[in-house]
């Protein structure tokens, strides 16, 4: 039930996964993408398969820059070029002759979804888990002591592409280690969503971004467009994340008209992975039925 499909963005092709039945198109399809600096390899085909399994088709895509789609340099994370990327999928999704369109964003794509249904009124449905709602307040997160290193990190960044190269930093970092995202958890939770143990050099070789992608991370807050948004939002998020942290969240959902907001007592990277996981995705999937329900034969 998954194909591999490619779509035009920019120029440049997205790689992706579409999860339809043989035995017919539903009218509805769920578009997916990656958070910050991921790739759908990293566990994102669990949800998938579980849309799947209650009826909804799927279009899992990995961004230009990233995973298996074009675009050059590696890992350069543009906020603007991964909106285009979205509508670009929605786009695609449409011309497959799919009627009903729901966004399914995680993390930094939690945001990105948000962004695009407040710009768009032809959804029907948007779920954001853990996202990113807020760029001060993600910035406000971050450990006094990784702030010196950072700056460095961005200034080389913006010097080297002056002539048109990059300073290359690692997107998930153990403890200890300087990366984009180094909070406890985050890179063992990245490990163990890779199909297999031999998928740890794909991880070792895709597990980077350009410095000024943090910039991007910081200037980028999609929760002040959230009162425009017109569709069905379901919006998860952790108690006790320390990566997109959960206020923002909280108070992003009260300002979206129609919002259904579930707070769970979890880390970032939790819910991609044991009780957590089993928890959200039960949410979403009966959100799904309640609010875009699909009858298929």
């Amino acid at each position: 039930m998954r194909k591999d499909i490619s779509f035009a963005s920019g120029g440049d092709r997205c790689a992706a996964w579409l999860y339809a039945d043989t035995s017919g198109q539903s009218g509805t399809c769920i578009v997916m993408a990656h958070g910050f600096g991921g790739t759908r390899h990293y566990g994102l085909d669990a949800y998938a398969e579980a849309f799947r399994a209650a009826g909804y088709d799927v279009l899992l895509f990995d961004y230009r820059h990233f995973g298996e789609s074009e675009g050059q340099p590696r890992g350069l994370l543009k906020v603007r070029l991964q909106h285009e990327d979205w509508n670009a999928a929605i786009a695609h999704a449409r011309s497959l002759g799919y009627s009903r369109i729901v966004l399914w964003g995680s993390s930094f794509a939690g945001g990105h979804v948000l962004a695009i249904a407040a710009e768009r009124d032809d959804l029907s449905g948007v779920i954001a888990q853990v996202p990113h709602i807020s760029g001060l307040a993600t910035a406000l997160a971050l450990p006094i002591a990784k702030l010196p290193r950072m700056a460095f990190a961005i200034i080389a960044d913006a010097v080297l592409s002056l002539f048109g190269r990059h300073h290359m930093i690692k997107t998930f970092a153990p403890v200890g280690e300087f990366g984009a995202m180094s909070t406890p958890g985050a890179h063992d939770a990245l490990v163990a969503m890779l199909p297999s143990p031999e998928w740890r050099s794909y991880f070792d070789d895709h597990n980077r971004v350009t410095a000024l992608s943090l910039v991007e991370a910081m200037r980028y807050s999609p929760g002040k467009r959230a009162s425009r948004i017109g569709c069905p939002v379901l919006i998860q998020a952790g108690k006790r994340d320390q990566t997109t942290p959960f206020e923002p969240a909280r108070k992003a959902a009260g300002q979206i008209p129609d919002c259904e907001f579930r707070a769970h007592d979890c880390d970032h990277f939790d819910v991609y992975l044991g009780p957590c996981f089993d928890a959200v995705i039960a949410e979403q999937v009966d959100f799904l039925q309640r609010r875009i329900p699909e009858n298929r034969p």
